[in-house]
């Protein structure tokens, strides 16, 4: 996971700290841990999980509340 992530942080920092709070709430919400292909497969399917996405687009405006109101959305049906 940590090397995935520090990819994410050479492309775009916002990435890395979108990354980083989906997966934060991921286990916060879900009650446990996301694996490293399946934030992979949330990063790159289709358009993205619209959630990790979203939460990419508020940590490059650096807007907290709406990373955690995102937070709130995290599908715990996604596949660890």
């Amino acid at each position: 996971m940590g090397d995935y992530l520090a990819l994410l942080e050479q492309i775009a920092p916002a990435a890395r700290a979108g990354a980083d709070a989906y997966l934060r709430a991921y286990e916060q919400h879900c009650r446990r841990p996301l694996t490293s292909a399946a934030l992979r497969r949330a990063m790159s399917e289709g358009s993205g999980d619209p959630v990790l996405m979203g939460m990419i687009r508020a940590s490059e405006l650096r807007d907290a509340s709406g990373v955690a109101d995102l937070a709130r959305r995290v599908d715990c049906r996604r596949q660890p």
